[in-house]
């Protein structure tokens, strides 16, 4: 079968162009997200380039080649951007424009034609593989849509190096579109799995980021940052359990704000959001990464603190405790003196369930409010084996 090059080049340009528009109604309905526009620019400005090569071969005109080699650099240059843009990296815009300015400039050189050619297809591969790179550089957030962006990215930025290396080595010449069945000429199939394939996994991420941002959304308190009831219970439980199969200590801290409606009613809302901010700020601080700490609702808060004894537990509260009282007497210039009791249980094997713990821990938490507030209390838990109790209650 034969395959007609003007067939393909033709090709090349529409679906190059269709996937652009394609990206720009995206944009159009996700705003907040400019990768969207940037990489369909990308598209556009490439099917334009693919006819202007087009052009200046057909008819012999060098200023349509000179201009589709540029458009060709410019192309991966809003691609690089759009990666950068896509994780709210810094990337400006005169950089994704420089490439296409240098070769245009290479171009006007006389006898440099080739050069400029070979320097717009490496430079259109260096674009490429650092938005390979960028977007790689991200992948901790465990979007599965990356790899295929990543993969397709570098593959088309190894085959523009294949062809900078022909024009270098004369087997292309300056405004001429590669044989189908030269080694560059896999750039004709190549480039339409690219750019189809990078626009529907760029759609993907951009969904599947969507959806990760709302599951974080429904496991996140949005005034604190930090896990809401669901997601603490959730992982709580989780801990507790592992702490019960190792054999290991778990203890629970219930806190809650000292007289927090007098905070908001003298002060406002405003401050007394501040303060929960800052009480956060400061548990946050004095927790390990292991231990899990969520907002229970209004101004009540639970820290699990697995491997941890009645002890380590009840030192840490204290430490909460007085850091809070010392960063509250002032808060956004008003003098509010805000403080917090706690209740800490624990158990040595973690043979108690999260609910129980956190019964006991929320009884000694009444004990503290109940004797004058701003202080630490132990909650008692009976011995896994029916003896004494293995916690005892200190003022």
């Amino acid at each position: 079968m034969h395959l007609d090059l003007s067939t393909l080049v033709a090709m090349g340009s529409f679906v190059a162009a269709c996937a652009g528009v394609v990206l720009l109604v995206a944009w159009s309905l996700n705003r907040q997200i400019p990768a969207l526009a940037l990489w369909g620019a990308g598209n556009l400005v490439n099917a334009a380039g693919i006819l202007s090569l087009a052009l200046g071969s057909a008819l012999r005109q060098p200023a349509w080649s000179q201009l589709g080699g540029s458009l060709l650099v410019l192309a991966p240059g809003l691609m690089w951007k759009a990666a950068r843009s896509f994780d709210a990296a810094r990337a400006p815009l005169l950089l994704a424009l420089l490439g296409a300015a240098v070769v245009a400039g290479v171009g006007f050189i006389p006898g440099m034609q080739n050069l400029g050619g070979a320097l717009g297809r490496a430079a259109g591969a260096g674009y490429l593989l650092a938005a390979a790179g960028s977007l790689w550089l991200k992948r901790s957030d465990r979007l599965a849509a990356r790899w295929p962006i990543i993969l397709l990215t570098a593959l088309h930025a190894a085959v523009l190096l294949t062809g900078a290396y022909g024009m270098l080595s004369g087997s292309i010449g300056h405004g001429e579109l590669p044989a189908v069945m030269s080694v560059f000429g896999l750039i004709h199939f190549e480039a339409i799995i690219f750019t189809l394939g990078t626009a529907v996994f760029i759609l993907a991420l951009v969904k599947e980021r969507n959806e990760a941002a709302s599951r974080m959304a429904a496991r996140v308190d949005p005034l604190t940052g930090i896990h809401n009831r669901t997601a603490f219970m959730e992982s709580a439980e989780r801990v507790v359990e592992r702490c019960r199969r190792e054999g290991a200590p778990v203890s629970v801290l219930m806190c809650d704000l000292d007289r927090f409606k007098a905070i908001n009613d003298t002060h406002g809302h405003s401050v007394g959001d501040a303060v929960i901010r800052k009480f956060c700020a400061v548990t946050a601080a004095s927790i390990r990464p292991t231990d899990v700490f969520g907002r229970l609702g209004g101004e009540e808060f639970a820290i699990v603190l697995p491997r941890s004894s009645i002890e380590a537990a009840f030192a840490r509260a204290e430490r909460i405790r007085s850091a809070f009282a010392d960063g509250c007497r002032f808060v956004e210039h008003h003098k509010v003196e805000a403080t917090v009791s706690c209740g800490v249980s624990a158990s040595e094997n973690a043979a108690e369930t999260l609910g129980v713990l956190l019964e006991n821990s929320d009884a000694a938490l009444y004990c503290a409010k109940a004797e004058g507030r701003n202080r630490v209390k132990r909650g008692d838990l009976p011995r896994p084996d029916g003896g004494a109790p293995n916690v005892i209650r200190v003022a």
